[in-house]
Order: C-alpha cells, then sequence, then structure tokens
C-alpha cells in the first residue's frame, strides 16, 4: 500500500473556493494531489456507514460532488472521477469491497424508520452517537495539536459537524486585552471578515467578550455597526459564547446563518461542549506561539533576532534557488552608539535603539526583512533589487539615521550615524555567515573611511579645541565636531 506524502495528507482538506484549511490555499494552489484524494475521501466518506449517520445512496453521493465543483473541490477532478466512476466501482467490487448500502439494506433501514416514534428515537441515537464521536475525536486531535491555526481550523470544523452555520468566526483577544481579532473564519465573507477587528463591549461579540455570557438570536448587524463592511444583510440568526481557559477569557466564537430564523438550546448546548474542549487546546497553542515568537524576537527592538534571521535567510535561498535570481543583504552598524551609553547611560542608549528599529524599518519594504544581529548591528535582507536601488536605499537609511534625534531629560538630545556594507546571495557566499563577513568587511571599510575623512576635514590641531568642545578618542566625536555621531546639546 502506497501512502500519500506530507503535503497531500496536509492539504485535502482545502476547497477549492478558499474557504478549507489549514492555510486557506485557493484554487490550483492545493497540490493535485490533494485534491484528488478530497474528491475520492468525499465520496468514500458518504458511501460508508458512520457512528453519527448512515451510508449515503450513490446517487446522492454523486450529486454531493457535483453541487461541490467549483466551491468545495476542483471541478476538473470531479468531472474525471464521475467519468471513471463505475470502472473504479468494478475494481471494487472484484475486491470484495462494495458498498454495504448496495447491497439491498436501503430498504431495510427505510422499513424501519417508518414510524414517527421509531424515527424520532433512532436520530436521537444518531446525534448522540454522532457527538460522542465528534467530541471524543476532537480531545484525541487537540491533545496533540500546539499549531494555533491548526487548532483553530480543527475547532471550527468540528463545529460544522454538530452545528449549522454559513459563517463562523473565532475572535482572539489581543495584547491589550482591548480589542479581539478575527483570528479564524470559515464559510461567507471569509475575506472581508479575515483580521476583522471588535473592541471589547462593542457589538454582539463585543458584549460576549465583556460580560463573558453567551448570546444568541439577537439582530446579527449588531456585529457590523462598527465595521466598515456592509455584509450583515444576508444573516438571519447569530449565536456567539466566550472562550475561557484556566479562567481567563481568550476569545469568542461567533456563528452566523443565513437559513435558521434561530439557533435553538441544543445548537448552544453542543457548541459549548466544543468550545470548552477546545478552549484549552487554543490556551496551549496560544502559550506556544508566544513562546516561539519570544525565541524568534529581540525583546528589546521587537525586531526578529539572530535566530529569525537565519531561517529567513534559508527560505530566501530556498526561494532564490527556485526562481533562479538573488538577494541583497545589508550590514548596518551604528556610529557612536557606545558614547551614547557612556555619556548618557544604557537606558538612554536601549531607548535609541528601539526608537531607531523603527527609523530603519520605515525605509524598507513589506517583504524585506531586518533583524537584530548584536548589539548595535542590524542585519536588513533586500530581495528583488539590483545595485541602483540597494544604493539608493542604503542613503535613505543614512539620511533618516543622521535626521533621528533622541530628546533627552535637561535639554539634552542624542543621535548616531550609521554605516552600511553590502552583500549579495549568491555572489558573495552561500551561507548567511559567508554573506555577513563579506557585508561586514564592507561595511569597515566605509567606517573607516568615514572617520578619515572626519578626521582630516573636521578635527582642529589637539591645541587648539575651543573650550566646551571634546574630543573622545578612538571612533567617537561629540556634538560640535561631529554632528552625525553622539550628541548632546551641551557637554561640560
Amino acid at each position: 500500500m502506497i501512502l500519500p506524502d506530507g503535503p497531500t495528507v496536509r492539504h485535502y482538506h482545502e476547497m477549492w473556493n478558499g474557504n478549507g484549511y489549514p492555510e486557506g490555499l485557493k484554487g490550483e494552489n492545493i497540490p493535485l494531489t490533494a485534491r484528488v484524494l478530497a474528491v475520492a475521501d468525499a465520496f468514500d466518506s458518504l458511501r460508508g456507514a458512520r457512528p453519527y449517520r448512515a451510508a449515503v445512496s450513490r446517487d446522492d453521493a454523486r450529486r454531493f460532488l457535483m453541487n461541490g465543483a467549483g466551491k468545495q473541490f476542483d471541478p476538473q477532478v470531479v468531472d474525471v472521477f464521475l467519468r471513471h466512476l463505475s470502472k473504479f466501482e468494478t475494481q471494487i467490487e472484484t475486491q470484495g469491497l462494495s458498498y454495504k448500502l448496495d447491497q439491498g439494506n436501503v430498504g431495510d433501514v427505510h422499513n424501519t424508520l417508518d414510524d414517527e416514534t421509531n424515527q424520532g428515537y433512532v436520530e436521537q441515537i444518531k446525534r448522540a452517537n454522532r457527538e460522542v464521536f465528534a467530541l471524543y475525536e476532537l480531545a484525541k486531535i487537540f491533545s496533540s495539536s500546539l499549531n494555533l491555526q491548526e487548532t483553530l481550523a480543527l475547532f471550527v470544523d468540528k463545529i460544522g459537524e454538530l452545528v449549522p452555520f454559513d459563517t463562523c468566526v473565532v475572535y482572539l483577544l489581543d495584547e491589550t486585552e482591548e480589542y479581539a481579532r478575527a483570528s479564524y473564519v470559515q464559510g461567507e465573507n471569509k475575506s472581508a471578515l479575515k483580521n476583522k477587528r471588535i473592541k471589547i463591549g462593542e457589538g454582539a461579540t463585543g458584549f460576549v467578550l465583556q460580560e463573558r455570557k453567551k448570546v444568541q438570536n439577537v439582530e446579527p448587524g449588531l456585529d457590523f455597526t462598527y465595521s466598515e463592511f456592509d455584509i450583515s444583510r444576508g444573516y438571519t440568526a447569530m449565536a456567539a459564547l466566550p472562550l475561557i481557559a484556566e479562567e481567563k477569557t481568550l476569545g469568542a466564537v461567533t456563528l452566523y446563518s443565513c437559513d435558521l430564523k434561530n439557533y435553538e438550546e441544543e445548537h448552544l448546548r453542543l457548541l459549548e461542549t466544543i468550545s470548552r474542549i477546545a478552549s484549552d487546546a487554543i490556551g496551549k497553542s496560544l502559550k506556544h506561539a508566544e513562546s516561539e515568537s519570544r525565541a524568534l524576537t529581540d525583546p528589546m527592538t521587537e525586531l526578529p533576532n539572530a535566530r529569525s534571521l537565519q531561517m529567513q535567510f534559508e527560505k530566501e535561498t530556498a526561494r532564490s534557488s527556485r526562481n533562479g535570481t538573488g538577494f541583497q543583504l545589508l550590514m548596518l552598524d551604528l556610529d557612536g552608539f557606545k558614547a551614547v551609553n557612556d555619556t548618557f547611560g544604557h537606558k538612554a542608549g536601549d531607548k535609541l535603539l528601539k526608537e531607531l528599529a523603527q527609523v530603519m524599518s520605515a525605509q524598507l519594504r513589506d517583504y524585506d526583512f531586518l533583524a537584530r544581529y548584536a548589539g548595535d548591528e542590524f542585519v536588513a535582507i533586500v530581495p528583488e533589487t539590483d545595485a541602483e536601488g540597494i544604493q539608493e536605499l542604503s542613503q535613505r537609511i543614512e539620511k533618516a539615521v543622521d535626521e533621528f534625534v533622541l530628546p533627552l531629560d535637561e535639554g539634552k538630545c542624542a543621535r548616531v550615524g550609521i554605516s552600511i556594507g553590502v552583500g549579495c546571495y549568491p555572489d558573495h557566499g552561500a551561507t548567511l555567515d559567508q554573506i555577513i563577513i563579506h557585508a561586514d568587511k564592507a561595511m569597515y571599510a566605509v567606517k573607516a573611511h568615514r572617520k578619515q575623512s572626519r578626521v582630516t576635514q573636521l578635527l582642529p590641531p589637539l591645541g587648539e579645541v575651543a573650550a566646551g568642545e571634546h574630543f573622545v578618542p578612538e571612533e567617537n566625536f561629540i556634538v560640535e565636531l561631529d554632528e552625525s555621531h553622539i550628541v548632546s546639546s551641551a557637554i561640560n
């Protein structure tokens, strides 16, 4: 038996229209093998009996695939599958694996359901079995899940098995706990609702977050009163409840329906049961994500750290190998930063580093990458930029850093300069260390040239330094002597 490969298994729950999970891939971005498996798995699941439902007839299963073509499934794969279905079924039959529903059980099942009392009883048993099976599967999967997005996708998927909705949104509180963001959306209006922010106390979901109480069958439009999107007109019912783990509110889950007039108590009971199990898993995933973020983030500047830089470098080299392209790497070193620490203290130096991190980030594009490498050194990875573009970018960064002034107490201020060296992948090496060494050498050449120029052009003979001006040996100059270095309005 040949097992499907990793990408196939990972992505066969993706949908052709982009509403699937775990990554919301759309159309041909979904691996072909995953698209094929999705169709085959859906047909096989429908034709076989499950603990929570009876088997589905061949015609109904075919109809399900046809209705889902272009939405859930790749329409071309569905077409090929149905055109060859008879051949597949022949092969299945020769192996003695025919579906039991084809062997005359349909009539027997229907005969047992003629009486309304028996039918209601059987339906209750089916619902109970379905609920138990889904919750057991949910608990089993969540016990091993740490990835937040996968956890949220599984949560919403299990809700959909037991509670009807046209749109399901999982809102998670941000760090301020004043707002919640739509961290996962499935169903209608997915693109409009993705990353939607709700202020605590505003709208129905905001009330749930504030009061930690469930709501049901309020006007769905309440959730969109404060939104720029007018998408509430199609919804006829909504229900929302808080997600709580270890007595802490994590967020809320909200269901919107275009078909239901009301969400019933049974719906809310099931939603609460699923949410209790899911909340613990979501809490663990949030802690894991926070730990990962701390491990990859410099706590002072909030930029990616050296470990994150290595990971980004590997991503860029992989992309470059696929596309046959290269990218630029900038080594950025602050000039005169040591003198800021020595003169004003490390607290001022730390604040200056944090502010300059934002100043440099503002000069980069969204897909460029800036990390704090060590001390007062930063590294930027800049893809899709030629030599002229990298020179223009370096000049912008130099100008922005030179012009930045950090106000301090008692009318004092601090500023530094910056030296930049450039390395290129793959011209200057195949590894991060090799390219950084090249860029570092280029940066120190720039620094040495500037230092020599300053000494030649700006520094008077030592015996002629005017009162109030100070010369600091090695590389640092004080305000009046060199404005691109440290800096105070008055240093005595």
